[in-house]
C-alpha cells in the first residue's frame, strides 16, 4: 500500500531564530519557479543550471579562456 502525504505552507521559520532552517531530506523548486535567498547559500554537492544571471565575476573554479589565452590560441592555430 502506498501512502502519499502533502503539507502546504506559506513560510518556514527556524525553531531557533538564530539558527538556519534545515531540510533533512532535500528540497526542490518546480520548473518556472524561483528560489530566492538573502545572504549566503551554502551547497554541498552539485548545482546544475541552464543559465546564470549577472556578469559571473564571483564564480570560481571555472576553466575560462582569458583574452591572453585566446590570443595565444589564435597565434598557435
Amino acid at each position: 500500500m502506498t501512502i502519499n502525504s502533502k503539507i502546504q505552507v506559506d513560510s518556514i521559520e527556524a525553531f531557533d531564530p538564530a539558527g538556519p532552517v534545515v531540510v533533512s531530506y532535500g528540497a526542490s523548486v518546480p520548473s518556472g519557479q524561483t528560489f530566492t535567498a538573502q545572504g549566503n547559500v551554502n551547497v554541498v554537492g552539485v548545482i546544475t543550471a541552464s543559465n546564470f544571471s549577472g556578469d559571473g565575476s564571483g564564480l570560481s573554479g571555472l576553466n575560462i579562456a582569458t583574452s591572453s589565452k585566446a590570443i595565444a590560441y589564435t597565434l598557435i592555430t
